[in-house]
């Protein structure tokens, strides 16, 4: 499983993310992070997840931790700007 979180950091904050972004690697730990190539600003994390539970016990952490509540400060929309979905793997059969 796949837990996918969204979000957009406006230009007139990227500074301060960028500088928040670097000062905690644990913070990121496992985590991939990417940005949209064509819509600056346009951010994924991917955290891979063993079962839903786990995928829901990350979601949680991520929209109630407190390592994040800062960040927060800095998304389009503010903690409603964050998206978060759990994907699933599917079965490919013949």
């Amino acid at each position: 499983m796949i837990l996918f979180c969204e979000y957009v950091i406006p230009e007139t904050h990227r500074d301060e993310f960028d500088k928040w972004f670097r000062t905690d690697a644990i913070r990121w730990n496992g985590v991939e992070i990417l940005e949209n190539t064509g819509q600056p600003g346009v951010f994924v994390e991917i955290r891979r997840c063993g079962s839903a539970a786990e995928a829901a016990e990350k979601e949680k952490e991520r929209r109630e931790g407190r390592s994040w509540v800062e960040m927060e400060q800095w998304i389009k929309g503010g903690k409603d700007g964050l998206r978060i979905w759990t994907f699933r793997p599917l079965e490919i059969s013949e």
